[in-house]
């Protein structure tokens, strides 16, 4: 990156960290203020179902109706919302999250607590020829978060499509640098190998477009027991499909106070964080990124 792209860079991410910080203050009342309107969200056209996959904790229970909300009331309809959840949790949800069965919503209950593995293996496991897309719990979803991806996809091409992502920065030889150093919130689309897609800013997982060891839980725990995020990466490297980012890069929208049990802090430290799980995860398949 030359200097001139660092700065229109630096400028580009800071302009949308102003307009985030805007709309953070605003989008509780956004989405309780559209759900109580008539509100309108249109078909898809894929050739296959299209599901919305999250999981959560009780930790996280307080916004989670809004997040949910922001997901149902789309400008394109996903067949179904699915909250993937272990069995002990389901009695602690609140009502303002059961009454949303009535609306689209459906929940699993899971015997294993996977953490953040409960958001996609379950249901790539049963739903295998589905097109599924990643969400968070503690995020708001701008109206056109999943029609953006569903567009976007291009007809028989392999490819995963992905809102947010960071870019792998290398060395002069080529080798990849620390996670730390790598280029975050990138601007670049690619497609590209380097982009390291975020599945809680918005991914769309098309039929067949991880490798089919992607649901070996027992093996995802024991090489990237922390970071799903590397675990889809690896998957997709392993089968040769093409990464994609689309949309605007715009920063995303937290609920407040709802990072409580959040992975990124303790994913930042080397010794047992991004570096050392990407490490296992790149000698046990023999990848060279």
């Amino acid at each position: 990156m030359s200097f001139s792209q660092y700065l229109r860079y630096r400028w580009l991410r800071k302009l949308k960290s102003l307009q985030g910080k805007a709309l953070k203050k605003r989008a509780p009342s956004i989405v309780e203020q559209t759900w109580s309107s008539e509100y309108v969200t249109n078909p898809h056209r894929l050739s296959q179902s299209l599901m919305i996959n999250l999981t959560s904790f009780p930790k996280r229970y307080k916004h989670l109706h809004l997040t949910l909300k922001s997901l149902l009331m789309q400008n394109m309809r996903a067949d179904q919302v699915n909250l993937w959840l272990y069995k002990d949790d389901i009695a602690q949800l609140p009502e303002s999250v059961k009454e949303l069965t009535q609306h689209g919503l459906k929940l699993h209950s899971l015997a294993h607590d996977t953490r953040s593995y409960k958001k996609l293996i379950p249901a790539l496991s049963n739903y295998p020829d589905a097109y599924h897309v990643t969400a968070d719990d503690d995020i708001y979803y701008r109206p056109n978060w999943l029609e953006t991806l569903v567009n976007e996809l291009q007809p028989k091409q392999q490819e995963i499509l992905f809102w947010r992502a960071h870019r792998v920065t290398r060395y002069a030889n080529g080798t990849p640098k620390p996670y730390r150093k790598w280029e975050p919130k990138t601007e670049h689309r690619g497609p590209s190998n380097d982009l390291f897609f975020t599945s809680g800013g918005g991914v769309i997982f098309p039929p067949s477009s991880l490798e089919p060891t992607v649901t070996d839980i027992d093996l995802a725990q024991q090489l990237a027991p922390y970071a799903d995020d590397l675990w889809w990466y690896v998957m997709a490297r392993l089968n040769n499909t093409s990464l994609r980012r689309v949309g605007d890069n715009p920063a995303l929208i937290n609920w407040p106070d709802s990072r409580e049990g959040s992975l990124w802090q303790f994913n930042k430290q080397e010794a047992i964080g991004n570096d050392a799980q990407l490490t296992k995860l790149t000698d046990y398949f023999e990848l060279k990124l």
